[in-house]
């Protein structure tokens, strides 16, 4: 996946980025989110990691990526899921600190659509050793992500 920086729609390298921005700012902390939507026949997915530092913001990295339509919103919801747990596992791997949250653009109250993916979202996200957040505590990753998609 290439990374840009949100700022300045410069492409990093995450990883790298990522050890040198963490090296520099000792306090921040990193949270990933995922955001889709279908537009005519492809449905983008774009994936954020919000390198947040306790009451000064956060600064945003961000790669987006275009799939023929998944035309079922249960799957697209999904993979927004599974994108945003491999990029954790990922990151963990190559020696980065675990992520403080997952956001899940994803709406546990049942008037909402999303709430059918909630409990299996986050089943799969605390077994996986994350701590999942929902709407409406998912600002920080969610609302990036859906701006950049």
């Amino acid at each position: 996946m290439e990374f840009r920086i949100l700022q300045t729609d410069t492409s990093v390298d995450l990883v790298e980025y990522l050890k040198f921005y963490l090296s520099e700012n000792s306090d921040a902390q990193i949270i990933i989110g995922c955001d889709s939507k279908n537009r005519d026949s492809l449905t983008i997915y774009a994936v954020v990691v919000v390198l947040y530092k306790p009451r000064r913001g956060g600064h945003v990295l961000y790669s987006k990526k275009r799939i023929p339509r998944v035309k079922e919103r249960w799957n697209r919801l999904w993979h927004e899921v599974e994108i945003s747990v491999n990029l954790a596992n990922e990151l963990v791997e190559l020696g980065l600190p675990k992520p403080v949250f997952i956001d899940l653009d994803l709406n546990p109250d049942p008037r909402f659509k999303s709430n059918d993916v909630v409990r299996a979202a986050v089943g799969l996200v605390e077994s996986m050793g994350y701590v999942a957040r929902t709407k409406p505590y998912s600002l920080c990753a969610s609302y990036a992500a859906d701006k950049v998609c």
